[in-house]
């Protein structure tokens, strides 16, 4: 695995055989999520009233459930933009938001993020997005070296907007391209042009802002050198981060149709898949990109630094807004209900706005633990041992036996850690653990 290129003949047979098939997203998503219940409501409302003990920084993350338009293979939790919503809508995601800030466990914690998710936040105004962001200032625990971002749209996104985003203060902009190339933009309903979406993202940089851009790779009528043509691209536009996830065709979405109706011809299979991220890997790198956390490579110390990530899973997402659904608290996973309407009136009765709600086991926890792989980090054996009496190779060792032998993991007397190999089939080692059999 060291040196050379990703690419040659042996590489690809060494990448393809390791696995059958390469896995999508990972375990312990918002699915898998039980509905709410009273009871499970009144447990968490029981758990705000805790201290936090765990002294890791956390995220906060209010959502803005808006989208001014629908790309074909977006399956989040949004509502098309109506301008007699924003102000309801406004004040109730700061009532949720002070709900959460007035809990003893918000109160014990300290947050050194604020990202504004959703949806699309920048279809609303510059300064209605820091008005939310001076309000968390204002009633949460913010750390003095805390880091702002705004998720957002090219197509949304103006000078103006951009001159007041760094004025204030904000440090990145997470920008969802998924591809410069105008013919697959048209056909996943992106609104914008790939040459917009660059100017955008060089006005923002020459503000000063981080810009990290999400880039999809499978895509319908995407070939390699399309693909390579993206990387190429996000490099030279020097950004500061670049997300590369691989498509996946979720049920109900408007690609789902387009493919079922044979508008669209179909993605490449699993081997295509692999070797298009193995691309991205060798191209980034040798530009100096460093590969971090979910799909990140990343030219900046913030991204490998991010608390919320190294601190995973005993960190944590403090979420709000209609239809967020990356929250998690403790041992407590949570989405927020996605109808608008029904989100105002129970922020008005001041209840939680929880629909989806999950407290993981201890087995739970020590499979979360091991996650840590899919997200590019060690497993710290002394600190495992120090949580739940055992070394991770008792726990599972089956799986850690299995994944050493493959080449997928490296295992010494202080930690275990993934491979280069192991870095194409994180997805796979994730739910490796997620299915094995916890022995503790």
């Amino acid at each position: 695995m060291k040196g050379g290129r990703f690419l040659d003949e042996k590489m690809r047979q060494e990448i393809l055989n390791a696995y059958e098939f390469r896995k999508q997203w990972p375990p312990y998503t918002y699915r898998e999520y039980f509905d709410v219940t009273p009871e499970l409501l009144n447990d968490f409302t029981e758990f705000l009233k805790t201290e936090n003990t765990s002294k890791k920084k956390m995220e906060l993350q209010p959502w803005v459930t808006f989208c001014d338009s629908r790309c074909s293979f977006c399956y989040y939790p949004s509502t098309m933009f109506r301008g007699e919503f924003v102000d309801p809508y406004l004040a109730a995601l700061k009532k949720e938001l002070k709900m959460y800030s007035e809990t003893k466990y918000v109160k014990t914690s300290e947050f050194d993020e604020i990202v504004l998710g959703g949806g699309t936040p920048t279809v609303l105004s510059a300064e209605q997005l820091i008005d939310i962001i001076s309000f968390c200032e204002k009633n949460f625990n913010i750390s003095s070296d805390y880091m702002i971002k705004i998720t957002g749209s090219t197509h949304n996104l103006d000078e103006y907007k951009l001159k007041k985003f760094a004025e204030y203060g904000v440090l990145q902009l997470d920008v969802g391209v998924q591809t410069f190339n105008d013919d697959i933009r048209r056909k996943l309903f992106i609104q914008d042009s790939g040459e917009h979406a660059e100017q955008i993202i060089r006005k923002a940089r020459e503000l000063g802002l981080y810009v990290c851009i999400d880039l999809m790779y499978n895509l319908p009528g995407q070939t390699m050198e399309i693909w390579r043509d993206d990387i190429k691209k996000a490099i030279e536009l020097d950004l500061e981060g670049v997300d590369c996830y691989p498509l996946e065709v979720y049920p109900g979405t408007i690609l789902e149709k387009q493919l079922k109706n044979g508008e669209l011809p179909p993605p490449g299979d699993w081997k295509t898949e692999a070797l298009m991220y193995v691309e991205a890997v060798e191209m980034f790198t040798k530009a100096g990109y460093i590969p971090v956390g979910h799909d990140r490579f990343t030219r900046v110390r913030e991204h490998i630094e991010e608390s919320c990530l190294n601190g995973w899973p005993w960190a944590g997402i403090l979420t709000t807004g209609a239809g967020c659904f990356m929250g998690y608290l403790g041992r407590y996973s949570y989405q927020n209900t996605e109808n608008v309407r029904e989100y105002l009136e129970k922020v008005s009765r001041g209840i939680f706005p929880i629909a989806k709600i999950y407290k993981s086991s201890d087995e739970d926890m020590i499979k979360k633990v091991m996650e840590r792989l899919y997200l590019r980090l060690p497993v710290d054996k002394k600190e495992f041992r120090e949580k739940f009496g055992k070394l991770p190779e008792e726990v599972f060792p089956e799986a850690i036996k299995r994944l050493k032998e493959k080449g997928l993991i490296e295992v010494d007397d202080n930690a275990i850690r993934i491979t280069k190999l192991g870095d194409i089939w994180r997805i796979n080692i994730a739910w490796e653990f997620a299915n094995a059999k916890a022995v503790y």
